[in-house]
C-alpha cells in the first residue's frame, strides 16, 4: 500500500533573501544543512533570520542591588545568545524528507557543538556562532496551499557561548613571517686584515594581521624552528609572550591563544598569549639569544570576531 503524498505543501516567504548553514564545523561539509536553498535531490528548507542573532541578554545579579533608592550598582554581565530557529522543509517524497530530518537530528545531538552561519548585513560578511542544541528538535507534518511535495515544519533552539561572539567562517586568515638577517657595518680601513669587522644581527620578523570585527580575536600561533626562546609581540597592543625552550629545525610548536594550550606539551609559555585588537595589528617576533636561522617561521591563523 502506498502512503498518501501531501501535494499541497506550502513554502512561506522569508523576510531576508539570505541562506543559513547548520554545520558540523567552521568549514562547510557535505553533511551540513542549508536553509533557503534547494539541494540536488530537490529538497528545499526555508527559514527567516532566527530571533536572537542580533539580540543580547543582560544579567544583573541580586547582590549588585544597593544603590540609591535600591538602584542597581556594579557591572552587568552578558548572558548566552539564544537562537530560535523556525523553518519549513519540502521534499519530493517522504523518504527524502525522512533522510533530511535524520541529518538535522544527527547534527543536533546531545553535547555536540555545531556552527550556525549566516550573512550578517551589518558586518557585510558571513559570520558564524559556535552553539549547542537545547530543548526539543521538532519536525511536525503540515498541510499547505501550494504545490510542493511532502512538507514538515522544523523548530529547534541553539545556545551560543557566553559572552557571545561571532566569527568569520570558512578558512581562517593566515599571515607568516620569517627571521631575516641584517648586516652590521664595521669601520672602513685602508689596509687589509685577516679578521672580518662587522657581523650579522637578527632584526626579527614582522607581519600584519587584520581583525575585521569589532571584538578581540584569539589567534593560533605556529612557530617552526630553528629558534631559541622566541618572543612574540603585538606592537599594536604592547603585549608579548615568550616560549621557553629551543625549538629545533623542522619542529613546530603551536600555541592556542584562546585556550592557552601548547603543543607539544614539553614547551612552556611565559606571559599570556595575546589577542588581536579590532583593526590592523603589527606583530613582531625574534629569538631571545643563541643562534638564529632565516628558515625559522612564525604563522598566525585567526578568525575575525564581531559582537
Amino acid at each position: 500500500m502506498t502512503a498518501p503524498v501531501n501535494v499541497m505543501a506550502h513554502l512561506p516567504v522569508t523576510q531576508l533573501e539570505s541562506w543559513y548553514r547548520l554545520g558540523a564545523g567552521f568549514v562547510p561539509e557535505s553533511r551540513d544543512v542549508y536553509f533557503n536553498t534547494t539541494d540536488s535531490d530537490g529538497i528545499r528548507i526555508v527559514a527567516g533570520e532566527p530571533d536572537g542573532w542580533e539580540g543580547v541578554e543582560f544579567i544583573l545579579p541580586l547582590d549588585t542591588v544597593g544603590g540609591k533608592d535600591g538602584g542597581h550598582v556594579g557591572p552587568q554581565s552578558v548572558g548566552p545568545k539564544v537562537l530560535y530557529v523556525q523553518g519549513m522543509a519540502v521534499a519530493p517524497d517522504a523518504r527524502l524528507l525522512r533522510l533530511l530530518i535524520a541529518r538535522i537530528r544527527s547534527l543536533l545531538g546531545p553535547r555536540r557543538a555545531v556552527v550556525w552561519e549566516q550573512h550578517d548585513y551589518g558586518a557585510a560578511e558571513r559570520l558564524g556562532l559556535v552553539c549547542r542544541s537545547e530543548g526539543d528538535f521538532r519536525a511536525t507534518p503540515v498541510q499547505g496551499n501550494m504545490n510542493g511535495g511532502v512538507a514538515t515544519r522544523i523548530t529547534f533552539t541553539l545556545v551560543a557561548a557566553s559572552p557571545p561572539w561571532k566569527f568569520t567562517v570558512g578558512n581562517p586568515d593566515v599571515a607568516c613571517a620569517g627571521l631575516p638577517t641584517g648586516d652590521i657595518a664595521g669601520r672602513s680601513y685602508d689596509k687589509d686584515y685577516d679578521k672580518d669587522y662587522g657581523g650579522i644581527f637578527n632584526p626579527g620578523g614582522e607581519l600584519q594581521a587584520e581583525n575585521r570585527g569589532d571584538l578581540e580575536a584569539w589567534p593560533v600561533f605556529e612557530i617552526t624552528g630553528p629558534v631559541d626562546h622566541p618572543v612574540i609581540t603585538n606592537d599594536t597592543t604592547g603585549r608579548e609572550f615568550l616560549i621557553s625552550g629551543s625549538i629545533p629545525a623542522g619542529e613546530t610548536v603551536t600555541v592556542d591563544a584562546r585556550t592557552g594550550v601548547v603543543t607539544p606539551g614539553g614547551y612552556r609559555v611565559i606571559g599570556r598569549p595575546w589577542s588581536l585588537a579590532p583593526g590592523d595589528n603589527t606583530v613582531r617576533w625574534r629569538a631571545t639569544f643563541g643562534s638564529f636561522d632565516p628558515d625559522a617561521l612564525l604563522c598566525l591563523s585567526w578568525r575575525s570576531t564581531s559582537s
